[in-house]
């Protein structure tokens, strides 16, 4: 008993001076930023953790959900007539969270709420963070580098935001919007990015990725058509 207390404490401990490393570094980070109201679009919870990070209001509705990547592509691709597409509830589903789907012309989207206790709740969210997309302050990050084909990546190349990035494992270096992450190896687990590196560390594997830098350098999409954390 006296032996588990004392596990527990060390645990305790050590959580919290990492908590404590963890703000400072984020404090440092939200001092270098100059561009604070991006929108960051991304294929799982990256964005939101970054947003967390900054202390940036989401504006963008890919919070808290996953999409499959090739379906990731597509909606990027046509973000704006996605983001004027009504969602609907996909009902033929085994998952014990509610998945959404964006059914237009170009093809069926599906949304993965996988931290959303209902399918309403999940689309109020949607919809209104939809509503404060800056299509001139798009950044795009996909993460998940062990799926990407090479039609996968050249498709991701050609999306017409400047400001995209796509998470690697660095094997297809002729990717112009690639970024090697050293996560991508024979140990890899889901969320995996979001891990310390090791016991000791202050860094996740994330922070290999300089995200304020990417985020820095804003301005308006050259490709685009003109025109607190809730």
């Amino acid at each position: 008993m006296i032996t588990l207390k004392f596990n527990r404490l060390i645990r305790d401990v050590r959580d919290k001076c990492i908590h404590f490393v963890h703000s400072i570094a984020c404090i440092r980070k939200r001092r270098r930023l100059t561009n604070k109201t991006p929108t960051i679009i991304s294929n799982n919870c990256v964005g939101g953790i970054i947003y967390y990070d900054l202390g940036l209001p989401f504006n963008s509705p890919t919070i808290n959900l996953y999409f499959e990547h090739d379906e990731f592509i597509t909606y990027v691709t046509y973000l704006e007539e996605y983001s004027k597409t009504e969602l609907f509830e996909d009902m033929d589903t085994e998952e014990n969270f509610p998945i959404g789907v964006l059914r237009n012309e170009y093809g069926e989207v599906r949304l993965y709420f996988m931290h959303f206790s209902s399918f309403e709740e999940a689309k109020e969210k949607w919809e209104e963070r939809t509503k404060r997309i800056d299509f001139t302050n798009i950044f795009i990050i996909m993460d998940g580098g062990l799926h990407y084909s090479k039609e996968d990546l050249e498709q991701f190349d050609n999306i017409k935001y400047k400001n995209k990035i796509i998470l690697t494992n660095g094997v297809e270096s002729s990717s112009k919007s690639s970024f090697p992450m050293s996560f991508y190896d024979e140990t890899y687990f889901s969320g995996k990015l979001l891990a310390l590196k090791s016991i000791i560390s202050r860094e996740r594997y994330l922070d290999e990725f300089d995200y304020v830098s990417f985020l820095n350098a804003s301005g308006c999409n050259e490709n685009t058509i003109e025109g607190e954390h809730i």
